[in-house]
């Protein structure tokens, strides 16, 4: 799979949001080229994996906050943190089934993480808060 590259389409309007989403790509682009290595390591596959459970999960909070100080409205904020801790628990599951020894999860995890996760919900999800942080609503 290619390297996935920022574009501006993908702001969301927020300068230290859309930094944080752009080290979210910069951390996927790296797990990707070590899952490409034949020789990839376990642990190196694993340091990386932690770095981007642990950047995501400081990602997802400093966000719900942004939004909520913007005045997003309640329901939206809990059901934007539902699919947050979805999102994490997936990488997680990702984690752990690679950990096992299923190499074979590696053909999903990539698609998941460019797909799924960085264009269905930064471009989409994210877009919803927009005009509440542009203070636009």
């Amino acid at each position: 799979m290619d390297r996935f590259e920022w574009k501006a389409e993908y702001s969301v309007d927020d300068a230290t949001l859309d930094a944080q989403h752009q080290e979210m790509i910069a951390i996927i682009n790296e797990l990707a080229d070590q899952l490409r290595r034949p020789d990839v390591s376990a642990t190196a596959a694993r340091d990386v994996f932690d770095r981007l459970a642990a950047y995501v999960t400081s990602h997802f909070s400093y966000e719900e906050g942004r939004i909520a100080d913007a005045g997003y409205p309640l329901e939206s904020i809990a059901a934007h943190r539902a699919e947050h801790n979805k999102i994490l628990r997936q990488v997680q599951d990702f984690e752990q089934l690679f950990e096992s020894g299923d190499v074979a999860v590696l053909q999903q995890l990539m698609p998941f993480l460019y797909g799924e996760w960085l264009i269905l919900h930064i471009c989409g999800t994210d877009k919803d808060y927009v005009p509440y942080i542009t203070g636009a609503h």
